[in-house]
Parts: C-alpha cells; sequence; structure tokens
C-alpha cells in the first residue's frame, strides 16, 4: 500500500518488492467478498457494489504502478500507486461503513430467531453499545 511513498534515507529501492507483495495480496479478499454478497439486502448491496468496484480500482492502479516501475518509469508508478492508496482507503470506508453502520454479516452465524430480543439491543437500546 506504500508504493506512492519514497524509499527510507539511505535505502535503496524501486519498489519491486512492494509490488509484489501488492499482486499476491490484492486478489485474496475479492472471493469472500463475492460470498457474503448474495446474503446482503437491496441497501447493502449498492454500497458493496461501489466498495467491490473501488476495490478492483485499486488492485488495477496497484497493478499500473507495478507495471510502470518494471519499466523504469518510478515517477509514474509513484503516481498510480498513490492513486491506488487513495482508491483503496475509499473502498475501506465503504466496506467499514457497509460492516459496522449496516450491519453487513452481523448474526450470520447465528438464526435471529434464537436470539432475545435484550440480546440483540440490550435491556436499554439507548445506552451506549461499549461503554468504558
Amino acid at each position: 500500500m506504500l508504493g506512492g511513498v519514497r524509499p527510507a534515507p539511505g535505502r535503496q529501492g524501486d519498489g519491486a518488492e512492494a509490488g509484489r507483495g501488492r499482486a499476491a495480496g490484492g486478489a485474496g479478499g475479492h472471493p469472500a467478498g463475492l460470498a457474503d454478497y448474495a446474503g446482503l439486502d437491496e441497501r447493502q448491496r449498492r454500497v458493496g457494489l461501489v466498495h467491490a468496484a473501488g476495490n478492483a480500482v485499486a488492485t488495477a492502479l496497484f497493478g499500473a504502478s507495478y507495471a510502470a516501475r518494471r519499466r523504469g518509469d518510478t515517477g509514474r508508478g509513484r503516481l498510480f500507486g498513490a492513486l491506488g492508496l487513495t482508491a483503496t482507503s475509499v473502498a475501506g470506508a465503504l466496506g467499514g461503513h457497509l460492516a459496522y453502520a449496516q450491519g453487513a454479516g452481523v448474526f450470520r452465524w447465528q438464526p435471529l430467531d434464537d436470539v432475545a430480543p435484550g440480546e440483540v439491543a440490550g435491556e436499554d437500546p439507548a445506552a451506549p453499545r461499549n461503554p468504558a
């Protein structure tokens, strides 16, 4: 994810190590997201679709960054890396919104029929969920 950042002072590198890492890890989450997509409601599917598109754009930008760096065009490689990091950040924020605000995947291993209402909302639904 740090393809848009220069190497540390005194360290030489063309970013190839980072590029290989992004190439290996970039495709890991796509199958899991597609499996979760089937269980979402319509509102969650819209956000999930934009989240997936953002991840696909980020993967393409990181691939373009890697290709540019392999050709020796480190300036363009950094630009594509920074754009990929931006796309990853936006897609990640949407994924967080999908999981935490819209509740995608919540209680998916436990049918709601077996859960008492107090367990879902607590005894006082207006109370803070995680008081410190």
